[in-house]
């Protein structure tokens, strides 16, 4: 409690305090204000005598108080004064009241009656002889009103100037000084001449008092004192909100970079109102920095201001299905698991568990294509192929430990539909997990104040695991099938990126990294209203781009470090083995040490001939396959595609399910499976060399799960 406070209460018996209760601010990390509530409709910063600019001191004195030091309180000659020009007006219009009155009736209001102002100054006597001038001085420049909700002379620096009053120049400082008395008429921001014409008189009653000399005056009355209102600048206001609401009335420091922020919103803004043709209202945008988990910046909408399009929701924290941007994250488990980049998977129709038949966004069918490209290019059939193979339980699991708990569903409610984005995410949280990625595999949680305790770190991938995903996100060319070559996520320099879009077109998403920050992005509507076939890279996408730019330009960006553990090869691009002199040519691909291809390619035919040589090996099904039939589909719907590679090996595929021959004899045979232990054998007659007999045993549960 101050001193002055102790003095007041002992003579008033009075509960207020000198000072007016201080204003929570909400800064960067800088200490850049974001936000800052206002007790009362008030901006209040306390300020120590000491540390306000001595031009406050003569400037205030001169504008409303010349005998301060002079008077035990009430100024007789001010009194009569104000008198004279009363009567002489025929109205009120001087009221003669000393600073220490005016600090009485802050303090404590009265009526602004004969009564009141007998009582005010009796007020003022006593709190005279009980503090000293300083402390009243020092009590009066923090409550005095300013204007725009401003209490007190450091408010008012920061709202007009957006220094502190220590370094207020003369000339800012007159015009402050000015203020007390009109704060309404003479609002700088509003009224700018009839602020200069008050700042006038307070400079000219200082070069009549002999305060300063002609000189000074002459440039106090030239000084620019252009005004803002930076106080009031409000940055990241989703954010700050969130801020403040768990402050507890203390001041924050947060984890954002106030340049950042600002730069983004614009950006936001911008592309937003370049979508509206295609229905977007709103996105949003979250960034961290990978090496502490601080958010840099934090978009929750376009406009937090607009009430039409729910602007005052926070995209950043709202919970939307995120469609394909947790791909990288199935595809991340099939790496621990064994499985590499080059490896096939079919692109072809297919029913999984319910009836479900999941298709591409591009409505068409691919083929067989290696992991790289179906992750690269986000087709759905590869992804649903995986996801059945893996399981959904164990899928969920992985994107519970990265992070997004908040899919708390059972796996049966999910299904298969998770790899597409059946559930709900936060952007936040989305960011999150994809900012593991980015560190190997190493989870962390987000840290919005710097006063919050870092949480633990927790390993959720392997880093080589983790490296293949990000080797396959900022891959162009494996991508440049789907999305072109020069999509928004083609960047000029090390970024991993993938997106999302939901089948209905409500929400579509954009998240990228580099080894040292993420940035994660939204676009769509609150009400959830369709855009017009807007997907993540047309949507979020540019967004993302002109974000990772801006975050080059202020952090710098570095390649992505290679573990130990990885591996890279030559590879035929064809059947993934090690390209030699019998490949058609080669592409490089990483691995996991202890997955290098160990065979080569055989050498090529003669010129003209269509003989692969191949090795022949059964593509699918692969040793240790469960096969699960589904009691909600037709049996008759319900068949499998058998393949054999090369694909293109001349000669005869005879493919035998328990000793029994398909009738089709070719690389790729079509099976209806039942429940059961069965043996798939394939035999291959070249025409010309020795025959080959290859088998496999795979397991069939039926709706009984024998």
């Amino acid at each position: 409690m101050s001193l002055a406070l102790v003095l007041f209460l002992s003579v008033a018996a009075a509960s207020e305090t000198l000072s007016p209760p201080a204003a929570v601010s909400v800064t960067d990390r800088n200490g850049r204000v974001l936000r800052t509530s206002l007790p009362e409709d008030l901006y209040s910063v306390p300020v120590l005598f000491d540390d306000v600019s001595p031009w406050v001191v003569v400037a205030t004195l001169a504008a409303e108080d010349r005998r301060f030091y002079q008077h035990s309180g009430v100024d007789p000659r001010a009194v009569a004064r104000a008198l004279w020009q009363d009567a002489r007006a025929g109205r009120a219009v001087s009221g003669g009241s000393t600073i220490t009155q005016q600090l009485s009736r802050a303090l404590e209001p009265r009526p602004r009656t004969f009564l009141g102002k007998i009582e005010e100054a009796w007020r003022a006597l006593r709190l005279e002889r009980r503090a000293t001038k300083r402390e009243i001085l020092q009590a009066y420049l923090n409550r005095a009103p300013y204007g725009r909700g401003a209490r007190g002379i450091e408010a008012a620096a920061r709202t007009y100037f957006g220094i502190s009053s220590k370094n207020l120049t003369l000339g800012q400082a007159a015009l402050l000084a000015g203020l007390p008395k009109c704060p309404s008429r003479c609002d700088p921001v509003r009224f700018p001449a009839a602020a200069a014409a008050r700042r006038r008189v307070v400079l000219g009653r200082l070069a009549a008092w002999g305060e300063i000399d002609a000189g000074t005056l002459s440039a106090a009355l030239r000084e620019r004192t252009c005004v803002t209102d930076t106080a009031r600048a409000d940055l990241a206001p989703h954010f700050a909100r969130r801020e403040l609401e768990r402050s507890g009335g203390r001041p924050v420091r947060t984890t954002l970079d106030a340049g950042l922020q600002a730069e983004l919103e614009g950006t936001v803004a911008a592309n937003v109102h370049a979508l509206s043709a295609y229905r977007v209202t709103n996105a949003a945008v979250v960034v961290l920095d990978n090496a502490s988990g601080d958010v840099l910046a934090w978009v929750g909408s376009a406009d937090f201001r607009d009430a039409a399009h729910q602007g005052q929701v926070d995209g950043a924290d709202a919970r939307r299905q995120p469609g394909s941007a947790l791909k990288p994250f199935l595809y991340g488990l099939a790496f621990e698991r064994g499985f590499s980049p080059s490896d096939r998977i079919d692109d072809a129709p297919t029913f999984a568990r319910g009836g479900f038949s999941p298709r591409n966004y591009d409505n068409r069918f691919h083929g067989v294509v290696t992991l790289r490209e179906a992750l690269a290019c986000s087709y759905n059939v590869p992804a649903v192929r995986l996801v059945e193979k893996l399981g959904v339980p164990d899928f969920l699991g992985v994107l519970r430990r990265f992070g997004l708990t908040m899919l708390d569903r059972s796996p049966d409610r999910y299904g298969v539909g998770l790899a597409l984005g059946d559930g709900e995410v936060t952007l936040r949280d989305l960011a999150a997990a994809y900012a593991a990625l980015a560190r190997g595999g190493v989870w962390l949680p987000v840290r919005e104040a710097r006063g919050d305790p870092r949480g633990p770190a927790r390993r959720v991938l392997s880093r080589e695991a983790a490296y293949l995903v990000t080797s396959v996100l900022s891959d162009n060319s494996a991508r440049a099938e789907a999305f072109g070559e020069d999509s928004p996520l083609s960047l000029p320099f090390a970024f991993a990126a993938k997106t999302g879009t939901t089948k209905d077109y409500k929400d579509n998403w954009a998240v990228g990294y580099t080894p040292d920050w993420t940035v994660a992005v939204w676009a769509g509507n609150f009400d959830g209203r369709p855009m017009r076939r807007v997907s993540g890279v047309t949507g979020a996408g540019p967004i993302l781009r002109d974000a990772a730019l801006a975050l080059e330009r202020r952090y710098g960006t570095r390649p992505f470090p290679v573990p130990a553990g990885i591996r890279e090869a030559d590879v035929d691009p064809e059947n993934g083995l090690l390209a030699g002199p019998g490949c058609a040519g080669s592409v490089r691909e990483a691995f996991r040490r202890d997955r290098l291809p160990r065979r080569s390619c055989a050498p090529q035919a003669r010129a003209g001939s269509t003989l692969s040589t191949a090795a022949p090996s059964i593509a699918f099904p692969r040793p240790g396959d469960v096969l699960r039939l589904d009691p909600s589909t037709p049996a008759g719907a319900q068949a499998v595609a058998l393949s054999a590679e090369p694909a293109d090996a001349a000669g005869e595929w005879i493919w035998s399910i328990d000793g029994n021959d398909l009738p089709e004899h070719a690389a790729r045979a079509w099976w209806r499976p039942s429940p059961g232990l069965h043996a798939v054998s394939l035999t291959f007659r070249p025409r010309a060399g020795e025959e080959r007999r290859l088998s496999e045993t795979v397991r069939v549960i039926g709706a009984a799960g024998s």
